[in-house]
């Protein structure tokens, strides 16, 4: 480095070093530890399948508040499961070995008023929500938990918020032509009635595979969330219309065409709940997930529903059969219809009782790898109990155990046996 330039550079450093002190400034700390031991056999299978893990999630953050406007927030987060491999397949436990596992889960800077009260924006790399997460969520469940990098601007005033966003999904730099993946979207929300409008353009512009001119994904969703309290009662509805070009490949290795199918897909879930007046801060509640499938039939459109970046956890039930990508399954395309009860009450102070149930159907038939002259919709059941405590001083306690009758179909064999899960978790926030 030549002496003009390290010269610059610590007069740049001193300045913003000058700048940070001479400004109205706060910093917070805060973070998360969080241990989960699961015991899991979710394979419907004879064999010994069972996976016993403990994993542990720790994250660490730092705010800095300038001016009372400006924010910067930075959240580190090691992951990992106790016991287990890092990332170069070396044990970390009792030896010396560096684990090289702390990452950047959030790293953003946010400004509350940009010239105007009420313009703002979000720029970095942030956990993404919209809604109640039924489209993208930020994925608390998972040990790692979902994050873009992007920017997000809005302009709102009391009543409503107007929001635009840019999630960077791939950034590839190529020289020759365009392979990025790009999202852009618009939210509206008002907050009376609770009432979320948005559009969201998906654009992945890499041509890799296919002919030149078909993108891998140009999709445009269409959805709604809304959420209303009346009395006792509380209603929930989600609604998702999926249009846009999938490209597809047919016939073989060797005799490839390359072609593009029309999107013609949609979701739409709706939940009603009713709170039991009294001590027990007891709530029933019924609803409908609906995502459209496609029956392989003649005509051009792709009518099977795409989850997008949705928290599956909070939805489909606990044992995350269709939290993730079904793209090897047999019911792959086919959709999911999932009818759920779901009920909690307070057995005691400070201890709550939690129970779901869902009946899980394809939307479209599918073929049955049991007998594949059969085309089908079963799926299965499952039945989801959680019991929750914070009589613990300073500490979240939570255990649940899940159970998941499958139908042959779903299961891939004749007689399947059920899938088992349980967990234990324990989380300190301070």
């Amino acid at each position: 480095m030549s002496s003009l330039i390290r010269s610059l550079t610590i007069g740049l450093l001193a300045m913003l070093v000058g700048a940070i002190a001479m400004a109205d400034t706060t910093v917070e700390s805060g973070g998360q530890v969080r241990i989960r031991g699961e015991i899991a056999d979710k394979s419907f299978g004879d064999a010994e399948t069972q996976r016993t893990f403990v994993a542990m999630r720790t994250r660490v953050n730092l705010t800095a508040r300038v001016d009372d406007n400006a924010t910067a927030f930075v959240q580190f987060q090691d992951t990992r499961t106790l016991g287990g491999y890092d990332q170069f397949s070396q044990p970390q436990s009792g030896t010396l070995y560096d684990g090289k596992n702390v990452d950047i889960h959030q790293a953003y800077v946010q400004m509350d008023k940009i010239w105007w009260d009420g313009f703002g924006a979000r720029v970095g790399r942030f956990e993404f929500i919209l809604g109640n997460q039924r489209a993208f969520g930020a994925v608390g469940w998972s040990n790692v938990g979902r994050a873009w990098e992007g920017g997000v601007f809005w302009y709102g005033k009391e009543n409503f918020k107007v929001s635009a966003f840019n999630l960077k999904v791939l950034e590839v730099n190529d020289t020759r032509y365009n392979r990025d993946f790009d999202i852009i979207g618009l939210n509206l929300d008002w907050v009376k009635p609770d009432l979320e409008l948005f559009g969201v353009y998906e654009y992945n512009a890499d041509t890799t595979f296919y002919t030149a001119g078909i993108n891998k994904l140009d999709r445009i969703d269409l959805g709604l969330y809304y959420r209303r309290e009346h009395n006792q009662f509380d209603f929930t509805l989600n609604g998702i219309y999926q249009t846009g070009k999938q490209p597809v490949r047919v016939g073989t290795l060797i005799d490839t065409v390359n072609a593009e199918l029309d999107i013609a897909a949609f979701m739409a879930a709706f939940e009603i709940g009713y709170s039991l007046e009294g001590e027990s801060n007891a709530r029933v509640a019924a609803g409908i997930d609906y995502a459209s499938g496609d029956d392989n039939d003649s005509d051009s459109d792709f009518k099977a529903y795409n989850n997008l970046y949705y928290t599956g956890h909070k939805f489909r039930g606990y044992m995350d059969y269709f939290a993730g990508a079904e793209a090897s399954k047999a019911y792959a395309n086919a959709g999911l219809m999932d009818l759920m009860l779901r009920g909690r009450f307070d057995i005691a102070p400070g201890w709550t009782l939690k129970g779901d149930f869902h009946y899980f159907t394809a939307a479209a038939d599918y073929r049955d790898p049991t007998d594949t002259t059969v085309l089908t919709t079963d799926i299965g059941m499952e039945f989801d109990f959680t019991m929750v405590t914070t009589s613990i001083a300073g500490v979240k306690w939570q255990a649940g155990i899940s159970i998941f009758l499958p139908k042959d179909a779903f299961a891939g064999r004749v007689d399947p046996d059920p899938g088992l899960w349980l967990y234990d978790m324990v989380t300190i926030n301070f």
